[in-house]
């Protein structure tokens, strides 16, 4: 029972959420000046998730006292505006930042799982045993598992300057947010690159 309650509690403290934050980059030269507020935008397979992982991203930041605000603020769900329409509505509202995320990569893995579904066995020896005809039949299961990057670009140069790699096996764009909010947060504090 203790090595149990052991494992549990490594797993725990270890993070077995189904997202980790693999790799951290940042520029090796500063953009001009800090960042003093970022816009953060997600690219999801549908406006709702869209919506679900800015907003639970930008709560994230926020909680840890970063200037953050929210894509769909600026850029409705249903609208495509072109990039120049797109940086335009970002300087006025005095953003001078872009966290941008997006699937780089889904890796499907598939799992086959034999199982007797029919068949007896009679004898108990062992060739009989092995003779014996039975029915096998093969279950599959796809997990798929996503690298998802997340870039800092600063509008006026349009330079990235800091990215996080993640890997997840989540579909739901708000359990991602939570998964990666706080160490995204706290990377982006210890960058150096946004302002107070």
């Amino acid at each position: 029972m203790r090595l149990l309650v052991a494992a549990l509690t490594t797993c725990l403290l270890a993070g077995c959420a189904s997202t980790k934050i693999e790799t951290v980059w940042k520029a090796p030269d500063a953009p001009p000046r800090k960042i003093q507020k970022f816009v953060v935008l997600g690219v999801a397979g549908s406006p709702s998730g869209r919506i679900a992982y800015e907003q639970t991203l930008t709560q994230h930041l926020k909680e840890a006292g970063l200037p953050a605000v929210p894509g769909y603020d600026l850029v409705a769900w249903d609208e495509h505006p072109d990039r120049d329409e797109v940086v335009r509505r970002i300087k006025e509202k005095q953003i001078d930042g872009a966290l941008v995320s997006r699937i780089v990569r889904a890796d499907v893995k598939t799992e086959y799982t034999p199982v007797f579904v029919g068949g007896g066995v009679v004898a108990v020896g062992f060739y009989d045993y092995w003779y014996a005809p039975a029915a096998v039949a093969t279950i599959s299961t796809e997990n798929t598992e996503y690298a998802v990057e997340s870039v800092l670009f600063d509008i006026d140069n349009a330079r990235p300057y800091w990215m996080a790699r993640s890997n997840t096996s989540r579909t739901s764009p708000t359990k991602f947010a939570n998964d990666i909010g706080g160490p995204v947060a706290q990377s982006l504090k210890e960058s150096g690159l946004i302002g107070p």
